[in-house]
């Protein structure tokens, strides 16, 4: 058995560190990234560069900077349905004020205060995996809101308070699973 030599201290603290990447496909624009966003506990400003950019605000092409942690929750919660690798289609991201007015007018499940417009807030769904099921393991996350739209079938996820409502669709075994959970509000 042989015995390797010790690497510098940079060396090792890099190979140790985590890789966390994202593979995510936008239903609007058709466009694809395939991303190492964070290694250990260092976000990759150039990957959230790219990142931001791909989840611009579709209609307009607006860009703004991403809250990362909506990255880590996506990442856990790719894992958490056991699709760690997968792909997660991108429903909506960034969205400037006009665009949620323009959706705003043509729905009643969009908030007036989104999350969406701070760039803290991403819609999702995960090939293969049921809305429902996606919906929970985000609830048991906890780490922010949680919308589950059963028609439309998609998730909302947000890095803002812990909160979850359903729109749309909404059977009993939709409905929270805790008392302690609130209901919609205007800054989903």
């Amino acid at each position: 058995m042989a015995v390797l030599p010790r690497h510098n201290s940079v060396l090792a603290a890099d190979s140790s560190a985590q890789e966390h990447r994202l593979r995510l496909y936008h239903t609007h624009t058709g466009e694809r990234i395939d991303i190492v966003y964070r290694r250990g506990d260092q976000y990759l400003p150039e990957a959230e560069a790219q990142l931001d950019h791909f989840l611009r605000d579709h209609r307009t092409g607006e860009v703004k900077h991403y809250d990362p942690h909506v990255f880590d929750i996506l990442s856990d919660l790719a894992a958490a349905v056991g699709h760690p690798n997968g792909e997660i289609d991108i429903i909506c991201g960034y969205r400037t004020p006009w665009s949620n007015e323009f959706l705003r007018a043509r729905s009643s499940g969009v908030a007036k205060n989104s999350q969406h417009m701070q760039a803290h807030a991403i819609d999702i769904r995960i090939p293969g995996v049921d809305t429902l099921k996606l919906r929970n393991a985000a609830l048991a996350l906890g780490r922010g809101g949680v919308g589950y739209y059963p028609r439309s079938a998609f998730v909302h996820v947000d890095t803002g308070r812990v909160r979850t409502w359903c729109y749309g669709g909404c059977s009993t075994k939709a409905m929270p699973v805790s008392a302690s959970e609130q209901t919609r509000s205007s800054e989903e």
